[in-house]
């Protein structure tokens, strides 16, 4: 009897469950797609972009003179003031020319004494030329007014160099700005006695900065110094122009620096302790409003501008393959797609390889998010 009962009570549950599917609404599966929202999603587009970087920088003078006085002498008077513009050849200081105008004075005497002495010894050179082929003179005789010009001679070349030094001495008692620029305070005070360097006198008459134009530093790291030279010469190599750069200043207190420089060299060796190369940029500073020491932030840009694609930096993730970003396909899948970065641009990222205009690329969570996956964008 049970044999009988267990299939009849199958069928009847099995054909109650077919007629209630067909009376009631069949449930849809469950979808499996991630859902983004729109806007963490952003197309990939070209735009035009002008690259720019922006580095802590220091201003230098072109020219720095430590000026010392050249002999010692005692200080008589001092014609500037602190921080005064002076022009070249403006005398700065007068030290005592009493020493050296005697001296200058003794050696033009000891010159005139010489010359003299050359003059007779020339009068006996000539009679004793006319005396001896007549016989009228010795041989030794000949020979000694012969030497005598020879040593009158060397006596006026010897006199000659002794007013010159003396001449030199006594010009140096005069102090002049050797360029044009800003003056320093004074060192020293009337009346001391001021010498060249030395252990008992280390400081200088005064310091002079050239003003106009300046110098403005700044430390690039080596891996980027070696990028733009090799890059550089890969352009020109190739006949490409390389692109113009304009280059400002930001001072100190946030302010555009009104005039533009222009790029100088690099400097001739790196530095090991930082791994960095020094720039020098020179900059007109006819108004004196950079002063060498200042701290100020070196701007530049590329002048005109260049089409490239760009993302948010948001996007861009990172990994021990390097850089990439994850896309929705033409299917609607999330792809890994790996990239080569450029510059910054403001708050993005220029691509120079990896992506096409148009790619759909995420922008928020995309590490947390499955490859391969379908994704439905809301």
């Amino acid at each position: 009897m049970l044999r009988i009962l267990m299939p009849l009570m199958l069928g009847i549950t099995l054909a109650a469950c077919g007629e209630s599917g067909k009376e009631g609404p069949v449930a849809p599966a469950e979808s499996t797609a991630i859902k983004i929202a729109s806007d963490s999603i952003a197309v990939a587009a070209k735009r035009l972009v002008r690259p720019s970087f922006e580095l802590p920088a220091v201003v230098e003078a072109v020219q720095m003179a430590r000026v010392r006085p050249e002999i010692s002498a005692t200080i008589r008077e001092i014609k500037f003031s602190p921080g005064q513009m002076v022009e070249e050849g403006d005398v700065l200081m007068e030290l005592d020319t009493s020493a050296y105008q005697a001296a200058y004075d003794t050696a033009r005497a000891q010159l005139q004494s010489a010359q003299a002495s050359q003059v007779n010894a020339n009068s006996n050179w000539d009679r004793a030329e006319d005396l001896m082929p007549k016989g009228y003179i010795s041989q030794q005789d000949y020979d000694g007014a012969r030497a005598a010009i020879d040593s009158a001679r060397a006596a006026v070349a010897s006199a000659k160099a002794a007013l010159n030094k003396a001449e030199l001495d006594l010009s140096h008692t005069t102090i002049t700005a050797p360029f044009s620029g800003k003056i320093s305070k004074s060192y020293w005070a009337i009346g001391d006695t001021a010498m060249p360097s030395s252990p008992n006198a280390p400081e200088p008459l005064f310091i002079l900065v050239s003003m106009d134009p300046v110098f403005v530093t700044a430390g690039v790291q080596l891996e980027k110094y070696h990028e733009f030279v090799l890059k550089r010469k890969a352009w020109l190599d190739a006949g490409k122009t390389i692109p113009e750069l304009e280059v400002g200043l930001k001072l100190s207190g946030g302010s555009e620096y009104p005039h533009s420089g222009v790029f100088e060299a690099w400097d001739n060796t790196s530095s090991a302790s930082s791994g960095t190369i020094t720039g020098r940029v020179l900059f007109p500073n006819p108004d004196g409003l950079l002063l060498p020491g200042n701290n100020v932030t070196l701007e530049g840009k590329v002048v005109g501008g260049i089409n490239r694609i760009v993302i948010p930096q948001k996007a861009v993730l990172r990994d021990q393959q390097g850089e990439y970003v994850k896309i929705v396909d033409s299917s609607d899948t999330l792809v890994r797609r790996n990239v080569d970065v450029g510059i910054r641009d403001g708050a993005d990222w220029v691509i120079i390889d990896g992506l096409e205009v148009g790619d759909r690329v995420v922008t928020a969570g995309a590490q947390r998010l499955r490859e391969g996956a379908k994704v439905a964008i809301q």
